[in-house]
């Protein structure tokens, strides 16, 4: 067999090979199930979406503050999840802030950068206290769903005096079907069971909230495990 037609063959066994090839590149790519994905990248807001004028990255973590009148959010929208545990470390200089989670976006007001999702709640004093769906028009029992678990009048925040004002904390996010649990500081704060048939959000993309001119919020470390 000459030359030539060895080199003929070779190429059509390689063209046949190729797809099992790329199939194998495709199964072996890393940050899939059960491995950290960062979303943050603690240089610039690469994969992010919001108004330069309220976010910035100074020194590793990014600083939301601003003059706006109206919330509006930074947006990830490199991962749509649905099972999965979100962390993202946080400092509650001032105002009500939040890490939101299966969002969808929101366009009723015609705001920029609004979206519609479960938020794990930064209040105005750095505690956690509930689990609320934002910017939504979803009506279950005869109310406008916003609050999906909040506090009782009175009642003292699980993760009172766990938040730090001047030091970084972590929150936790672990949403698994319906089940959706908040940690802070690896304090179990608030754990619930979604059974809403028309508020549950089965998946979404992330995002972090400014609520208005008065907020100053650090965020720093953010990353995603996906689960089964």
């Amino acid at each position: 067999m000459n030359i030539k037609k060895k080199i003929i063959i070779c190429s059509i066994i390689i063209l046949f090979a190729l797809p099992g090839i790329l199939v194998s590149a495709e199964k072996s790519k890393p940050g899939k199930k059960n491995e950290w994905i960062s979303l943050f990248n603690g240089k610039d807001l690469d994969g992010w979406e919001g108004d330069p004028k309220i976010w910035q990255v100074q020194d590793g973590y990014i600083f939301g503050s601003g003059d706006t009148r109206y919330k509006q959010y930074l947006i990830n929208r490199t991962h749509i999840l649905t099972n999965f545990v979100l962390e993202v470390k946080f400092i509650p200089v001032k105002g009500n802030s939040g890490v939101n989670y299966r969002c969808h976006d929101y366009k009723e007001n015609n705001r920029p950068y609004e979206v519609s999702g479960y938020q794990c709640d930064i209040g105005p004093m750095g505690d956690l206290y509930d689990i609320y769906t934002t910017s939504t028009k979803i009506v279950s029992g005869n109310k406008k769903r916003y609050g999906v678990v909040k506090q009782k009048k009175g009642e003292t925040c699980k993760c009172k005096g766990v938040v730090s004002k001047t030091e970084w904390n972590t929150f936790r996010i672990t949403a698994k079907g319906r089940n959706l649990k908040h940690e802070i500081n690896d304090t179990l704060c608030i754990e619930f069971e979604d059974n809403d048939k028309q508020g549950f959000r089965k998946k979404g993309f992330t995002a972090l909230e400014f609520h208005d001119k008065k907020v100053k919020v650090k965020f720093k470390d953010i990353r995603v495990k996906i689960l089964h």
